[in-house]
């Protein structure tokens, strides 16, 4: 016999940032997110941030079951060849700019994932030496480094949820539909368009 349900219980929230999805991305997000929430809260506003996950923070993404390596670490790499390397390798629809700039800056994130706890393999005689302080990764392609990456997505989802904080974190929810109000604009949002840099304005 087939069950009935009643019309389900409808709940409003209204946030400034909205993060849909625990992966990668989103993670990434929560984390950079951190100190223009405290500029704004210094300047005596409160901007509303939730993330929302389908599932679990903690095994949601693609990386969920871990990686064997990372695909892009620069090192002693120069960015303009890696710009070369993505251009040629996509026939040149590309842009070699935000290439370049990825090049230029994805050492960094390396660089904190290994802080946080990702084991990464190094050259004999560097095994404990950190990548930041030049450290020679085990390398399985010009680009790529060798890690043990089982608990990658625990790491960065535990970095997340200590920057967002959990309380702005709600697990297990589907967003099929998003609603915006365009005559409202909460205090929030105009912060965030008055300082955010341009290319991140929405």
């Amino acid at each position: 016999m087939a069950g009935t349900f009643g019309n389900p219980e409808i709940i409003e929230e209204e946030v400034d940032i909205l993060l849909i999805g625990g992966g990668m991305g989103a993670c990434g997000a929560a984390y950079e997110i951190g100190p223009w929430l405290d500029q704004a809260k210094a300047q005596g506003v409160d901007i509303k941030v939730k993330l929302v996950d389908k599932a679990a923070m903690d095994r949601s993404g693609a990386v969920a079951q871990g990686l064997s390596a990372i695909n892009t670490y620069l090192g002693d790499n120069d960015p303009a060849d890696y710009a070369r390397m993505v251009s040629n390798d996509l026939m040149g629809i590309t842009r070699d700019d935000l290439a370049y700039d990825l090049g230029r800056h994805v050492d960094d994130s390396v660089h904190l994932f290994e802080e946080w706890g990702l084991p990464i393999w190094k050259q004999p005689g560097d095994e404990g030496k950190p990548l930041v302080e030049g450290g020679k990764p085990v390398r399985s392609g010009k680009w790529q480094i060798m890690i043990n990456g089982e608990s990658y997505k625990w790491i960065v989802a535990e970095a997340a949820k200590k920057a967002l904080g959990t309380e702005r974190i709600q697990e297990r929810v589907f967003i099929v539909k998003l609603v915006n109000d365009k005559k409202v604009l909460p205090a929030g949002r105009r912060w965030l368009r008055e300082h955010l840099p341009s290319p991140l304005r929405r």
